[in-house]
């Protein structure tokens, strides 16, 4: 006797919940599956709140009415909620670093030009016998720049072949214009752990100079005695010191002193052992380890990290990053602050009881969310053969293969909330501008390209428009900054897009044993033509096609984990 039921599949996302309705002949082999509509809408609350179930239902009735059919029972995966704030953060080198930065962050006043290395002195030891080799010395917070700037040229004078000089103050400038040596001075360093007979190297880049030598790993490393086999970390260090006005660097001599029992930490399982280290220690660590290496974290700035809370993933991004001087002109977008996307460890258990409760019939979880979006993925005609389905949600990057699969936290809404953060507008504006380019209003018949173009406007600009990058909105030209023109806009969004969502999926795939033929790409994201793109320039080197899910060939990369559940819930007959 043949069986037809209306199965609701329902992904209730941490930005779009979205709904599959469709006939299933439990008759047919594995179940025939007839879509009949779809329907999606905004998340309300956080992903599992009871607020966010309410939405869901609310979004099954309005699509039954639509349709005129009431669906017999609703599949979900198990719900698992991500959540992306801005934390004020301050990125420093990783852990693992080689080297170590003397100079503090906010330090802006060096004096003199080029660069040397030498061996630390400090101040108060130069009355002994001159040491051979040039030296760097070292001026404590309590020495006066006048004494400073005397004992230096003393120094010199006995034998001493002073290189360079580092100050805990901000004295630089009159330290450099009381010596009689031409040589760089670099101030507001940290001393502390700096031993006597260290090599230091430092330097000052001459205004308006773009050469750095000591900004080149292979330079640094040789500078301090460093093997080769720590060149890519020193790599990574040097990619901060491409913008600094001054050096000053020396070898890291003990591992950086965990964070104390109260203080905000990120917990990490690496190599079977458990290891805690301060947040922005934990900047470098996150984009390099794959998914799941993050166990544990407290991080006070984040509501729902205020207490510690055990997490599957984290990811960073440091906005300072994006404003490097290599996409946009510096200052023009705020960079304070790091945007944190957190995985809870935990699912909401009681999501499929509560949806029984408020739409009157039978809900059951029956996949995890990248079972469900792999299946709705592999949906696709012409699919190439063991692809990899990399479903982009609002708050995780799913990664499926056919031998395992990766969640990783930091997708969509990461981009909303560095977008938000750096323009200084509302999410929903971030939501709407971070996917189409932009037009800068010139005067009120007149505007500017992303292109260089400029054309003219079919109507008159509003007021508030005029000087303004602007975005085009269903109610005509909204306005969302003053600073950027319309090229340094599309640079620094594709420069978020490659940090965040596209960064993160080339961590991801770190996981697997060997990069995939090619990856398609499913979920809201996908929809986004850019991000499509610096995702397969990511790729590119690897190998690896970057196409696009076409859900059940109508859907396009959208209602993949929806149309997933329905397919799932056919193969598996009634609940």
């Amino acid at each position: 006797m043949t069986s037809v039921r209306v199965v609701a599949g329902l992904d209730v996302g941490n930005h779009t919940t979205e709904i599959v309705l469709a006939r299933v002949d439990d008759g047919a082999v594995d179940g025939a599956v007839q879509t009949i509509t779809h329907g999606q809408a905004p998340t309300r609350g956080r992903k599992g709140s009871r607020e966010s179930l309410e939405g869901a239902a609310a979004l099954l009735h309005r699509i039954e009415v639509d349709a005129g059919i009431r669906a017999d029972e609703v599949a979900l995966s198990a719900i698992r909620p991500v959540d992306t704030e801005t934390a004020p953060l301050a990125p420093v080198p990783s852990p693992r670093s080689p080297v170590r930065s003397l100079r503090r962050p906010d330090a802006s006043t060096p004096a003199g030009t080029g660069y040397a290395v030498g061996r630390h002195v400090p101040l108060t030891e130069l009355s002994a016998e001159p040491h051979e080799g040039p030296v760097i010395v070292s001026v404590g917070a309590d020495t006066d720049f006048e004494v400073a700037a005397a004992g230096v040229n003393t120094a010199a004078e006995r034998g001493w072949t002073v290189a360079g000089v580092l100050a805990d103050q901000d004295d630089a400038v009159l330290i450099r214009n009381r010596i009689h040596l031409d040589v760089p001075v670099v101030d507001e360093v940290v001393l502390d752990g700096l031993e006597p007979g260290a090599l230091v190297a430092v330097e000052v880049v001459a205004e308006g100079r773009a050469y750095r030598a000591l900004a080149d790993p292979i330079a640094l490393c040789a500078a301090l005695e460093l093997g080769h086999e720590q060149i890519h970390d020193v790599a990574e260090f040097t990619r901060e010191l491409a913008d600094s006005p001054a050096i000053a660097v020396t070898a890291r001599t003990e591992a950086p002193e965990p964070p104390a029992v109260d203080d905000d930490y990120v917990e990490f399982r690496i190599d079977g052992q458990v290891v805690r280290y301060s947040p922005a220690q934990a900047h470098a660590i996150l984009r390099r380890e794959p998914p799941g290496s993050v166990a544990r974290i407290r991080l006070r700035a984040i509501a729902a990290a205020d207490g510690e809370i055990a997490v599957d993933d984290a990811f960073f991004t440091d906005l300072a990053a994006l404003d490097s001087g290599t996409w946009l002109r510096r200052g023009v977008a705020d960079t304070r602050g790091t945007v944190v996307a957190l995985l809870a460890a935990d699912h909401v258990e009681d999501a499929a009881t509560t949806l029984t409760e408020l739409t009157g019939r039978p809900a059951r979880t029956i996949a995890t969310e990248p079972e469900a979006a792999a299946r709705g993925a592999r949906t696709t005609p012409g699919l190439p053969p063991e692809s990899v389905v990399c479903d982009i949600g609002g708050g995780t990057i799913d990664l499926i293969g056919a031998e395992r699969s990766v969640t990783a936290a930091g997708a969509g809404e990461t981009i909303t909330v560095a977008v938000a953060r750096m323009l200084n507008i509302p999410r929903a504006l971030a939501e709407r501008v971070k996917r189409t380019p932009a037009i800068r209003v010139e005067g009120p018949h007149v505007a500017h390209e992303e292109d260089g173009r400029r054309l003219f406007l079919d109507a008159p600009a509003p007021a508030d428009a005029i000087g303004r990058l602007c975005t085009r909105g269903s109610v005509g030209l909204v306005p969302f900054s003053t600073r950027l023109a319309a090229e340094e806009w599309r640079s620094l969004r594709l420069a978020i897009k490659q940090e965040t969502v596209a960064a993160n999926i080339a961590r991801c795939l770190g996981a697997f044993e060997k990069p995939p033929a090619a990856l398609v790409l499913a979920g809201g994201g996908a929809l986004d033509d850019e991000l499509l793109r610096t995702v397969g320039e990511s790729l590119r080197g690897v190998g690896v096609v970057v196409g696009r899910a076409n859900i059940d060939g109508v859907h396009g990369p959208r209602y993949a984990v929806a149309s997933g559940l329905v397919h799932l819930a056919a193969e598996s007959g009634t609940g």
